[in-house]
């Protein structure tokens, strides 16, 4: 019978099972395959919004002014960036769809204007190709935020089943 005296539970006819912490077992050995299978949207998510970035980089400097205040949406380009990795580790493919167009879309214009500072192709051309290409990665990042915030509100994550 507990002693209700104490100013803590104490049972001593369990004091060897549930008291001493050395009977208690040990939880189980975690290696780094099981880390980078609970962790590889993230790492996926976190490349995507450097390539993000990257993309911002290149074709503002196609530009004759360089707009120092497009820095300001690196920020989004990050929530974007981990919202793919999110969404690619939850298995929503079919969800990504329309981010992953403007993204490619972003990529074949980033690229252009990339290969047209190499060829020294006119400058109208590569402004427009980088204008073009500004609008996509605009449409990428909301796309991809949107996509997000939609997913997550009509099927959000449920807890895994206990173990038990």
């Amino acid at each position: 019978m507990a002693d209700f005296s104490l100013p803590a539970p104490f049972e001593p006819q369990k004091s060897d099972f549930i008291h001493d912490r050395a009977t208690r077992p040990k939880g189980p050995a975690v290696t780094w395959k099981d880390i980078a299978a609970r962790f590889w949207g993230y790492g996926f998510g976190a490349v995507f919004a450097l390539l993000l970035t990257v993309a911002m980089f290149q074709l503002r400097d196609s530009w004759d002014n360089h707009r120092e205040w497009l820095v300001s949406f690196i920020p989004f380009f990050a929530i974007a960036g981990l919202a793919f990795g999110y969404l690619a580790q939850r298995g929503k493919w079919e969800a990504l769809a329309v981010p992953g167009a403007f993204l490619g879309l972003t990529a074949i214009f980033t690229v252009s204007v990339l290969l047209g500072d190499i060829d020294e192709v006119s400058r109208d051309t590569r402004r427009v190709v980088a204008i073009l290409g500004g609008i996509s990665l605009a449409a990428t990042t909301l796309a991809a935020i949107i996509t997000l915030a939609v997913v997550e509100w009509r099927d959000p994550p449920k807890a895994p089943p206990p173990l038990m």
